[in-house]
């Protein structure tokens, strides 16, 4: 065989090809690894984390009763589970979050069997997509309530209820009625269940399963903090809490 330059060429680049393979695993692992690479989802933009200690004022409709102290905020499943510790007293709840926002359904130390929070957001066209949990849950329940009738938040709603398991699902109604600074809010999906909450521009919360049964409804700011209103259905005002990182 005469060789050439172009022969050369040739037998260089296939010696080089030759080597290359082995440390590549050869065509078909490469295959195997793009495919696995197209099946893997691109992750979605995380939740601003709200895990930790924080220092808290606040005080109840129109700046009275002020009171300070410490909320610790520790996750419990998929929700998490708030613990404060004021000059006014200890409460104990449960939280779940959406995008900025986090409602959280609480009651004095010992007082919160049967209680739950709703935490919803507003649709540009009106409906209400949301997420709930009871006290002590690690999981949350869905929702969904498309109006029926009335306009902005206040209406009848049709509404599908998915539980915690991704299994039980019940279809019904929600009546949303303004009371006080707040909105009662009524649900009849087999079972009649009553709350009370605050409406605030693209999100809405509410708290239900009695009189001893407070909600919080925070906007979780850019530097962690947690900037919010609180109420129940003991009362038809709010008051203000601010919790600033440690």
């Amino acid at each position: 065989m005469l060789y050439s330059p172009r022969n050369t060429l040739f037998l260089i680049c296939l010696i080089l090809i030759i080597s290359i393979l082995p440390s590549c695993g050869g065509p078909s692992e490469r295959i195997k690894e793009i495919e696995a690479v197209k099946a893997t989802p691109s992750p979605t933009p995380g939740e601003r984390p709200i895990s930790g200690s924080f220092v808290i004022t606040g005080s109840a409709a129109n700046g009275m009763e002020p009171y300070t102290g410490s909320l610790t905020v520790a996750p419990k499943g998929d929700n998490y589970e708030f613990r404060w510790s004021t000059t006014k007293g200890s409460r104990i709840g449960t939280g779940v979050q959406m995008g900025n926002a986090v409602a959280v359904s609480f009651a004095a130390t010992g007082g919160g069997k049967g209680c739950g929070v709703v935490l919803y957001k507003i649709d540009s066209d009106g409906t209400l997509s949301g997420v709930s949990t009871g006290w002590g849950d690690e999981k949350f329940g869905k929702e969904k309530a498309f109006h029926s009738e009335g306009k902005n938040f206040i209406g009848k709603y049709l509404v599908n209820v998915m539980g915690a398991d991704d299994e039980s699902s019940a279809e019904g109604s929600l009546k949303i009625t303004k009371d006080g600074s707040g909105y009662d809010l009524e649900w009849n999906t087999g079972k009649p269940l009553v709350g009370f909450g605050i409406w605030k521009g693209s999100v809405a919360a509410a708290s239900f399963g009695g009189r001893q049964c407070s909600f919080a409804l925070y906007d979780i700011t850019s530097n962690g903090s947690l900037d919010g209103e609180w109420g129940g259905q003991a009362a038809v005002t709010f008051g203000k809490e601010t919790a600033k990182k440690q």
